[in-house]
C-alpha cells in the first residue's frame, strides 16, 4: 500500500531564508551608521517581514501608526502632564490602549505601549530625540521590507493565478470549438451522457483549483484588498467562466442539430461563425492574461480586445436577425415542430448569451481599465 504524499512544511522556506538575509543586511546598516538606534532596522524588518506582500504592508502600516502614537503619548505624558510615575504612566498605556482601538490597530499599540515604557524609564531626558531616531529607522526598516518582498524571491501566487485563468480561458475555448465542429457537421452526433459529465466535472475542477489560488493571491494585494484592481479582474473572469459554463450545459443538453431545411442548415452556420469569433476572442484574451506581470506589463491589450469584441457583437447581431426574420416567421411553411423549433431557439439563445458576457465583461487591472468594451447604449 502505497503512502500518501507528504504535506509537511518544509523546514526553510524562501521567505525564511529571505528574512535572515534582509535582517542581517539591516542589522549590518543599523551599526555601521553614525546615527544612534540603528539596531531598530532589523528589530522592524523581523516584526513586519513576511511571506506575502500585503501581509507585510499591513504589519508595516501598524508598526509605524504605533510608534507615532507611542512618541506622541510619550511627549504629552513625560513632560506636559506633571503626575506621580505610576500614575502618568498607567494613563499613559491606558491612553495608548484607546486610542489603538479608535484607529483599529491591532498589534501596533502594542509597539507605542513599548516605545511609552522604553521612552520613560530607560532613556529619561532624551526621550525626544530617542523616539525621533526610533521614527527614522522604523521607516527605513520597513521600506527595506517592503523591497524585499518585491524583488527577492518574490511570491509567484499572482502570475501562477493569471497563468491558471489563462489555461481555464483556453479550455473553454476548446469546448465552444467542440460545439462549433457539431454544428458545421452535416451528420453530428450528441455527445454521451457520460463523455459530458466528464468534461464538465474536469472545468468544475478547474474553476474551483482557481477560487483556491485566489485566497494565496489576495494576500499581495495589500490593505482592502477588495477595492483593488485586480480584485476586480479576477471577479469578472470567474463570473465570466460561469457564465460560459452554463451556456455550455445548455448547448449539450440539446439534441444534436439537424442541417434541415435548408434555412436551419444556414442559421447553424451563422450560430458557428458566432462560436468562431467567440472562441478567437477568448484565445486572445487568454494570451494577454499570460503576459501580466507585477511590473511593466499590468494592462491588456484593450486595443485588440475591443476589435475582436466588435467582431462578436456583429456576429451575434447578424444571428439574432436571422433567427428572428428568417427563421421565426417562416417556420410554419417550412413544417417545422414546434418542440424542434424551440430547441432551435434555445441553441440560438444560449450563443447569443454565451457572445453577451463576453461583451458585458468589464474586468480591470491597473487603473480599473476594463478588458472589454460594454454594449452601447441603444
Amino acid at each position: 500500500m502505497s503512502k500518501p504524499p507528504s504535506t509537511a512544511r518544509p523546514w526553510v522556506l524562501r521567505s525564511d531564508l529571505r528574512l535572515a538575509l534582509v535582517t542581517g543586511l539591516g542589522a549590518g546598516f543599523g551599526l555601521l551608521s553614525p546615527m544612534g538606534f540603528g539596531y531598530y532596522i532589523p528589530l522592524t524588518t523581523a516584526a513586519v517581514l513576511t511571506s506575502s506582500y500585503g501581509n507585510s504592508l499591513n504589519l508595516s502600516i501598524q508598526r509605524m501608526l504605533g510608534s507615532v502614537l507611542g512618541v506622541i503619548v510619550l511627549m504629552i505624558f513625560s513632560r506636559d502632564l506633571q503626575m506621580p510615575l505610576a500614575l502618568a504612566l498607567g494613563l499613559a498605556l491606558a491612553t495608548v490602549r484607546f486610542l489603538g482601538g479608535a484607529l483599529g490597530l491591532q498589534v501596533g499599540y502594542k509597539v507605542a505601549g513599548n516605545i511609552v515604557i522604553m521612552g520613560w524609564l530607560v532613556h529619561g531626558a532624551g526621550e525626544t530625540s530617542w523616539g525621533t531616531a526610533r521614527l527614522f529607522w522604523t521607516a527605513i526598516g520597513i521600506a527595506l521590507s517592503l523591497w524585499a518582498t518585491r524583488t527577492i524571491w518574490p511570491s509567484k501566487s499572482i502570475p501562477n493565478l493569471h497563468q491558471a485563468l489563462a489555461t481555464m480561458v483556453n479550455a473553454l475555448s476548446e469546448e465552444f470549438s467542440l460545439e462549433a465542429d457539431r454544428l458545421e457537421q452535416d451528420a453530428p452526433a450528441r455527445l454521451s451522457m457520460s463523455l459530458r459529465r466528464q468534461r464538465r466535472q474536469a472545468l468544475l475542477k478547474q474553476i474551483n483549483a482557481i477560487r483556491g489560488q485566489r485566497e494565496s493571491a489576495q494576500l499581495e494585494l495589500g490593505v482592502d484588498p477588495e477595492h483593488h484592481p485586480l480584485h476586480e479582474l479576477w471577479s469578472e473572469l470567474d463570473l465570466l467562466c460561469s457564465q460560459l459554463l452554463s451556456v455550455l450545459d445548455g448547448l449539450r443538453g440539446l439534441p444534436a442539430p439537424i442541417q434541415s431545411p435548408a434555412v436551419i442548415k444556414a442559421l447553424h452556420r451563422q450560430e458557428a461563425e458566432v462560436l468562431h469569433q467567440l472562441i478567437t476572442l477568448l484565445n486572445t484574451l487568454a494570451g494577454e492574461l499570460r503576459k501580466l506581470s507585477l511590473g511593466d506589463k499590468q494592462t491588456l491589450n484593450l486595443d485588440t480586445l475591443s476589435h475582436l469584441n466588435r467582431n462578436l457583437d456583429a456576429a451575434s447581431g447578424h444571428l439574432v436577425s436571422s433567427l428572428e426574420k428568417d427563421t421565426l416567421q417562416d417556420h410554419e411553411t417550412q413544417a417545422i415542430a414546434a418542440a424542434r423549433m424551440r430547441q432551435i431557439v434555445l441553441r440560438a439563445s444560449l450563443i447569443d448569451h454565451a457572445a453577451s458576457a463576453l461583451r458585458n465583461c468589464k474586468p480591470g487591472m491597473a487603473s480599473s481599465t476594463p478588458v472589454t468594451g460594454s454594449r452601447p447604449d441603444p
